[in-house]
């Protein structure tokens, strides 16, 4: 096989272009491309394979950097409304992701929600505190 015929492989193309797009500022095409890349997942990585765990673990993380990635075109083109059911989930899920915390906080502002973006950021600065002892990064 090819490595374009295998959905893995072109899920990491995919998804390095829609990164590359949204670095250089084109939302659009980041989202067009991650969400193909997105659409090529389905179910846990690399399931029916034996001792999959580790090689698995580093797929996965690739897909959250891509769905995050997805969700930053997102409030980029102004759709942080659409965004923030997604983000909210996720971010209970993921308490100590600060990029993704970031998000959540910035999609509460850009949908005008100023106060409880600062009730999150508080949220998430005393959970990094209290869980890790560390403060949160610049970008948060």
């Amino acid at each position: 096989a090819e490595r374009e015929d295998v959905d893995l492989f072109r899920f990491e193309r995919l998804a390095a272009d829609g990164s590359a797009a949204l670095a250089a500022g084109d939302a659009g095409r980041a989202a067009e491309l991650l969400d193909e890349a997105l659409g090529l997942w389905a179910g846990p990585a690399l399931a029916d394979l034996p001792d999959r765990h580790a090689e698995a673990a580093r797929w996965e993380a690739r897909r959250r950097d891509a769905r995050r990635g997805r969700l930053a075109a997102d409030l980029a083109l102004g759709r942080a409304a659409d965004a923030l059911p997604e983000l909210t989930a996720l971010c209970a899920g993921r308490p100590l992701d600060e990029p993704l915390q970031a998000l959540r906080i910035r999609a509460l502002r850009d949908t005008g929600r100023a106060a409880e973006a600062l009730a999150a950021y508080e949220e998430v600065r005393r959970t990094l505190a209290d869980r890790l002892g560390a403060d949160p990064g610049p970008e948060l």
